[in-house]
């Protein structure tokens, strides 16, 4: 989902949406790298839901999310306002293998959802949304809400990503399994810094965000982890947003709405 280019050499800044939902593409089951990931275990992540858009009944991965209450889910506004006005969204819970059919998976549709009044669309600051599931989730061991952070914290080190996003560069190699990786968080400045380097300026890189390296590439969120939760310490400090592509390019951060930032208007709704 390109959102918008920059024009300098083959670098885009894009959202980490999933391939134009309308083309469908097919899980490949024998790629197992988030970009630079690794297999996650059995409901080491139960709040990560996959957000799945579909018309006449089919339905695909667009993006991630994450379980907040038993009937509200927070993810990436663009994952809404991005996808085909026609068709419909769910929210599939409880899965490790995106197509496994499970006793603990559990499928939701969306009954409404809130975009935050500040969110200019595409790639942009304010890029969360809240969904209103049609009815609760039954929480367990697979399926269970993440912590939010203090309102106005600021995350430092490690974190943790998780997603079903594609495992190559080029964004189009979708994982079933889901991967997992460990991340530092880099200060605003080195992000703004790194963005400059890369591209003249820092685009849409806002002080509400949140910034993970490495800066030395192989490593990263790619298209269809959107909307999915960077976590740390059992609390979700990030929602993957947008970034560089290719996927994993030297020198280039993977951006996140900063949670923190939010808390007033997720408890809002």
């Amino acid at each position: 989902m390109k959102l918008f280019a920059l024009t300098f050499a083959a670098l885009c800044v894009c959202a980490y949406g999933s391939p134009t939902p309308a083309h469908f593409p097919a899980f490949q089951s024998g790629l197992e790298r988030i970009v630079g990931g690794s297999n996650a275990g059995r409901d080491q992540f139960p709040h990560q839901i996959s957000f799945q858009w579909g018309i006449l009944g089919i339905f695909q991965h667009i993006c991630g999310g994450s379980i907040i209450s038993a009937n509200r889910v927070l993810t990436a506004a663009h994952c809404i306002t991005e996808s085909p006005p026609i068709g419909s969204f769910r929210v599939r819970a409880g899965l490790l293998l995106i197509d496994e059919n499970v006793a603990s998976m559990q499928t939701v549709n969306i009954a409404s959802h809130v975009i935050h009044p500040e969110y200019a669309g595409g790639v942009n600051p304010h890029d969360i949304a809240v969904l209103r599931l049609a009815s609760a989730l039954t929480l367990s061991a697979s399926v269970s809400p993440i912590g939010l952070p203090v309102a106005g914290a600021q995350p430092s080190g490690n974190a943790i990503l998780s997603g079903w996003g594609a495992t190559n560069a080029a964004g189009n190699a979708m994982p079933n399994h889901l991967q997992t990786v460990t991340k530092p968080i880099i200060t605003l400045a080195e992000c703004s810094n790194a963005l400059t380097a890369l591209l003249g300026s820092a685009g849409p890189l806002d002080p509400t965000n949140v910034c993970t390296g490495p800066l030395t590439g192989g490593v990263s969120a790619c298209s269809g982890d959107s909307g999915g939760p960077l976590i740390q310490g059992g609390v979700q400090v990030g929602i993957v947003s947008w970034g560089i592509m290719p996927c994993g390019t030297v020198g280039a951060p993977s951006v996140y709405v900063g949670v923190s930032n939010y808390i007033p208007f997720i408890n809002n709704v």
